[in-house]
């Protein structure tokens, strides 16, 4: 499942730099949305990482899921990407995302633990 964190960031730095003209305005993502996109996206992933098949079958279904995810909260893949790439060159903002991220699955975390006490 390396090989989809892989690909994954070596996808999202490859729109980061095409997306750097500054002379086009970006549709930005609001901080609070993008921060629950992205949870969907890492729990996504963790639950991909868990399976046992093949790693193209697994990229496979990451894709599905970051279809999905994004047709949940009504975005393109391109809004998303530029939202993304804004955030990085915005790295005040980017770490007030990974903070809200970082609560959120905290408390997934405990969520969890407390259902698996039971």
């Amino acid at each position: 499942m390396n090989s989809i964190k892989i690909k994954y960031f070596i996808i999202l730095t490859f729109f980061i730099i095409i997306s750097c003209d500054d002379e086009k305005e970006v549709n930005v993502i609001e901080k609070g949305k993008m921060a629950k996109i992205l949870l969907e996206m890492h729990l996504s992933e963790e639950s991909i990482d868990m399976l046992k098949f093949k790693k193209d079958t697994l990229n496979a279904l990451f894709s599905e899921k970051e279809k999905e995810i994004f047709e949940k909260h009504s975005i393109t893949e391109k809004e998303y990407r530029e939202s993304y790439s804004y955030y990085f060159f915005n790295p005040q903002e980017l770490e007030q995302i990974y903070e809200e991220l970082i609560d959120s699955l905290l408390l997934y975390q405990q969520t969890f633990q407390n259902e698996k006490i039971k």
